[in-house]
Order: C-alpha cells, then structure tokens, then sequence
C-alpha cells in the first residue's frame, strides 16, 4: 500500500482481514498528516451535491457504511450523526436550498423560529436552513484510530521512506520490494507515482486552508454549511472552519488573506465566535482527478489505484476501502463503485513508463 492517509490505511485494515494476506503502508511522510489530517470531517454527500449523479450515489452508500465501519474500529472517533444545517441568510439562499431539496428528495425546511431553538447561537439574520442528513468524524482521531486497527491486523507501517513502481517493480528507498500487488493511495501524489509505472493520470492537488476557533464545547449540535464558510464542532478542540479552494500546485504557503475571509464568514453565520481566538491555521492538499471524479479500479492485475477524492475523501473512506479489498480479491466492489473503475477521461496506459 503506497500512501498512509486514511484511505490507504482503511484498505490496508480491510485487506489485512483477507485470508493469507500480508500488507506493508509505504508513506513518505507521518502517516495520516497530508489531506486526512487536514479535513474538516464532514461526512455529508447531500450538502456537497447539486443533483443525484453517480459521484452523489458514492456518496451515500459510503454515508450508510460510516455507522458500522465506526463501531469496528473501537474509537472514540467523536462520530455524531446528527445531519447538517445550510443557513439561509437571504431569499436567493432560501430558494438555492429549496431547490437542493426538491432535486435531491431528501431534507427538511426549518423557519427561523425553529433554527433559533435548535441552534441558538445561528445568526438572527437567517431567514431559516435547510436541515439534510449527514454525520461528522474528528479527522485526526481517525487517523489515529485505522493506523492502531493496522497494527492490531499486522500490517506493517513504513514511514519517511521514498516509494516508487517502476515498470511493474516496486522500489523502496532503492531496493526492489517483492510483492504480488501495489495499491497506489496517495492522495495529491499519486499522479506522479502512477506515470512511473506506466499509467498517466489527469489531475492535480487543491490547496485548501482552514482554522480551528477556540470556544467551549456545546456551541454547535449540528454542522453548519454555508458559501462563506463550513464549521465544525470538535470535542475539546473548538470549531474548524474551512475550506478555501486554491489551485496552486504543492504550494502549501498559507494565505492570511484567505484566513482573515473564513474567521468573517464563520462568526457572520455563528456571532458568538466573534470573540472566539483562532487557536491553530493549516493548509492541505485534496487529489482531484479530471472533472473531480475519483478512481477506484484494478488497472492491472499487479496494480489497484485509488486516489481522486478531492473534497470526499473522509466521506469515501469505507466503500473505497471496502472496494479495494474487493477487487484485491477478485470479488466485484460495490456497485456504486464501478462508474469509477473505468478510466473515464481521467487514465491511459503510456505506451513505455516514465523515467524515473
């Protein structure tokens, strides 16, 4: 498994459960520490979704999997499935979330007196929001949490080594490692990796920044999702408020501009954070592939890529993993996964690899 985000760790849990199967997670860097450590944790496919296409589908079926993939871990993943609030702060928000919900079918309207009720500490200037079914996961405990369930399975964890497949052989640090299949999950640089070994993929990272407010637990019940701004409780930790979208390359330079524009956004939507510090600033790199589809296919019968998560990637993480053990099995993945096994203007096979 090259790539220990929480995709690569996910896999490598579930594979390690195949019968006769040892699985070593190569990571260049601390595993879980690039995107994973880095998202919000927002498990909501409907809030992320404008109408109910395969991407949206994928969603879904993953949103319906995070119960049980959350009790197996036996974590304390700070996991709540309370669904998420878009605050309408004008008409064109109201009719914008009138309209997601009749597209999507699922959803309930709230009035301001109501919003206020359950959400005491929403702007008084919304007009109302939309509720949608979603739940949230601390990201960071998540990592933490599938790098233990990879140990307690015996997969083999190498960190800081340089990875690469080279013509169907894959190196460490220099030396050819024997195996009989290569996962390639890492995340923004899995592109790179891929060309290696023969296999061009369109695509490139998007830098995203966000911040950590720090503030009393029991601000928030709910997620709120709004254009201006994301935010999300943590136990213990505040709220994260995210996410710009930059397309800036590896360039993980933070910009205060960008920073100053969320903290706004965030106490707009929730007041009470006016006076809340920001307590912690991050940056990181979400993969997205061509038109934001991701990959979850056995490209060769040595190699299984999947990557292109883009803004989904905690949302993904249990039917990616369960489709990786699959198709690493030679069972067929689930279906909601197979419009994604196919290349789809997104991969092609180089007629000779790259130079390494």
């Amino acid at each position: 498994m090259i790539g220990g985000g929480v995709i690569g760790l996910a896999a490598a849990w579930r594979l390690a459960a195949e019968p006769g199967t040892q699985v070593t997670v190569y990571d260049a860097a601390t595993v879980a520490r690039e995107a994973s450590w880095a998202a919000a944790g927002m498990l909501a496919p409907h809030h992320e979704s404008e109408s109910c296409d395969d991407r949206w589908a994928l969603g879904v079926a993953s949103l319906a999997r995070w119960p049980g993939f959350a009790r197996q871990l036996g974590h304390d993943l700070d996991f709540r499935c309370a669904g998420g609030l878009v605050p309408a702060l004008d008409a064109e928000d109201a009719a914008a979330a009138q309209h997601r919900m009749a597209t999507l079918g699922v959803g309930s309207w709230i009035d301001g007196g109501e919003l206020r009720r359950r959400e005491s500490a929403v702007t008084t200037a919304a007009l109302g929001a939309l509720w949608l079914p979603a739940a949230q996961v601390d990201a960071r405990r998540l990592g933490a949490a599938l790098a233990d369930a990879c140990a307690r399975n015996g997969v083999a964890i190498r960190s800081r080594c340089q990875v690469s497949v080279r013509e169907r052989r894959l190196i460490v640090d220099g030396a050819e490692i024997a195996n009989d299949l290569t996962v390639l999950a890492a995340g923004a640089w899995t592109p790179e990796l891929a060309e290696l070994s023969g296999i061009a993929l369109s695509g490139e990272p998007v830098k995203g920044q966000m911040l950590r407010l720090a503030v009393a637990d029991g601000l928030l019940s709910t997620f709120i999702h709004h254009p201006d701004a994301y935010l999300v409780a943590r136990s213990g930790q505040g709220v994260v408020v995210g996410a710009t979208m930059a397309w800036t390359g590896f360039d993980k330079a933070e910009d205060a501009a960008a920073i100053d524009r969320l903290a706004s956004g965030a106490r707009r939507l929730v007041p009470a954070l006016a006076s809340a510090p920001i307590a912690e600033t991050w940056t990181g790199l979400r993969p997205r592939l061509h038109r934001g589809r991701p990959l979850i296919a056995r490209i060769r019968p040595d190699l299984i890529i999947a990557t292109g998560h883009f803004r989904n990637g905690i949302l993904l993480t249990p039917i990616t993993a369960e489709a990786v053990a699959a198709l690493a099995s030679g069972r067929a993945p689930p279906p909601e996964v197979l419009p994604f096994a196919f290349a789809s203007g997104s991969t092609q096979v180089l007629s000779r690899p790259a130079s390494p």
